[in-house]
């Protein structure tokens, strides 16, 4: 598990399997799924650790940072340095007013109405490297 994820200063993660890049901390406050698109604009408009190329990580690519074990000292199945955040959205749509979400408490994906819930956003980008 520790070679699989790197820090990247104090603000990124690499993923060394996926090559992805992840925002370190999720959005400091939870929200509505659309409020996710504005979220990673400001991310991008303030060049957040440098870049500002950062996205809404679709439900696949969110899944890939569920763990098959859950971590015992965070109780949740995401490794630590991505901190305590149990549910983050995904930018995956699935029917009418309905988007995907990562429990990382339950390690799942999971569906709930895109209004109904206020969930953390955790940006992520492609490693060009």
């Amino acid at each position: 598990m520790e070679d699989r994820f790197a820090l990247q200063g104090e603000s990124l993660v690499v993923d060394r399997q996926t090559g992805l890049v992840w925002q370190r901390g999720a959005s400091g406050d939870r929200m509505v799924w659309k409020d996710g698109f504005r979220y990673v604009e400001d991310l991008n408009g303030k060049q957040f650790a440098g870049f500002g190329d950062w996205r809404y990580p679709t439900k696949d690519e969110l899944a890939t940072l569920i763990l098959p074990e859950e971590d015992r000292k965070t109780g949740l199945f995401v490794h630590p340095y991505f901190g305590t955040q149990r549910n983050c959205w995904t930018s995956t749509e699935t029917g009418r007013h309905r988007a995907c979400y990562v429990d990382f408490y339950y390690g799942d994906v999971y569906v709930i109405e895109e209004a109904y819930a206020n969930h953390f956003i955790r940006a992520v980008r492609s490693n060009p490297q």
